[in-house]
């Protein structure tokens, strides 16, 4: 019976180092039981977006587009400065820039929104939502989740012959061409509608053309749903 103790001693003792290690280790590296992990987990298989202000903010503080997700990604939630409850939800998430300065930003994620925008300023992260966003002009798309297929079209012989019309072959190229020229425009999209928030983005169809896609979209099963496509000549 001494000798069962003891082994169950070590064990346990083995057991809590272990334990400790993989805390020290894994955190903020992948480990989804993390709660700051989970919420960005759910953040990065969003649509992240940002205002022009907001952009130039990333540009100041020295980093990359690149640079300033894998930054993001790796930083910590602070879930005392967030805005934990309700279905418009912002999140605080604390790094360090290249400057070793410490710095935070903030992510909104709406509950049936497929886009989170990154905001800076503190009071205006208080009155933004993820369906209240001040943005007047196209925001900057920096990550659109690794899906070769993510956006797709909605059935309607309507909607495919419009498709074509405008030149593009198939869901496959849709995809391409958002990934390539899109941008998110927040005056045209319906955030605050309910069950499913209206999501407008645009592009132009060519480099030269003056014609500009706007693609109206829904998030519905984990992939994108289009049901819109249309094309204006826009003078500026």
């Amino acid at each position: 019976m001494k000798d069962f103790f003891r082994r169950l001693k070590y064990y346990g003792l083995g057991f809590t180092i272990g334990a400790i290690m993989v805390v020290f280790m894994f955190d903020n590296k992948g480990c989804s039981w993390f709660p700051s992990n989970r919420v960005k987990d759910n953040l990065f298989n969003r649509m992240i977006v940002v205002n022009a202000s907001s952009f130039d903010e990333i540009k100041e503080q020295g980093f990359t587009e690149s640079g300033f997700l894998k930054t993001v990604q790796a930083g910590s939630v602070d879930f005392g400065k967030s805005k934990k409850q309700g279905l418009d939800k912002v999140y605080r998430i604390d790094y360090e820039t290249p400057k070793g300065k410490k710095n935070h930003c903030f992510m909104t994620m709406g509950d049936e929104s497929f886009m989170t925008e990154i905001i800076f300023s503190p009071k205006k992260a208080k009155q933004i939502t993820p369906t209240n966003s001040d943005a007047e002009l196209p925001g900057k798309i920096l990550f659109i989740p690794k899906n070769e297929f993510l956006f797709y079209m909605d059935s309607s012989s309507v909607l495919a012959e419009k498709m074509k019309s405008i030149g593009i072959k198939n869901d496959k190229e849709l995809n391409s061409l958002i990934r390539k020229n899109a941008r998110f425009n927040f005056s045209r999209s319906y955030l605050s509608q309910h069950p499913k928030p209206i999501h407008c983005l645009q592009f132009n169809v060519s480099k030269r053309s003056k014609e500009t896609l706007f693609v109206k979209c829904i998030w519905y099963k984990d992939k994108i749903k289009v049901y819109d496509l249309t094309i204006e000549t826009l003078d500026f």
